[in-house]
């Protein structure tokens, strides 16, 4: 379920990149200090972003998603980097548990709402959408 949610949402950022002025990669490093790097499963930067081999500049939103074997707790290092290193919008999907996450300095906060969204943006995943193209496969 990892690698499908990770295709389905790279997908819905693609198909929506014009209209939402975004460009979606998956699993590229970034550098989140001088000799600290992650590889988030998913970022999305501004359309005008640098185009780099490795991110040096915080992406719009990172999104990380849980594999069975993943707890919320293990994140918090990175959540730490990426907040550190600039990053506003941090989502964490597990798609065992069918649920989602934001992360913010004041911790990790479960989403009571139907959807991820980016304030002032027209960024929009309706959940119930995205577990169920995943439950189709």
């Amino acid at each position: 379920d990892h690698g499908l949610l990770q295709i389905i949402l790279g997908q819905l950022f693609r198909n929506h990149r014009e209209a939402w002025g975004i460009r979606a990669v998956t699993d590229v490093r970034m550098q989140v200090s001088h000799s600290h790097f992650r590889v988030p499963d998913l970022s999305v930067l501004l359309a005008d972003a640098p185009r780099e081999r490795i991110i040096t500049h915080p992406p719009l939103i990172v999104i990380e998603i849980l594999s069975p074997e993943d707890r919320l707790s293990r994140f918090q290092d990175c959540i730490e980097d990426y907040l550190v290193f600039g990053v506003v919008h941090i989502w964490i999907l597990d798609p065992e548990r069918r649920a989602a996450y934001t992360a913010s300095s004041s911790g990790i906060h479960p989403v009571r709402a139907n959807e991820l969204s980016v304030p002032e943006t027209p960024i929009r995943v309706v959940l119930s959408d995205l577990f169920a193209e995943l439950d189709r496969g």
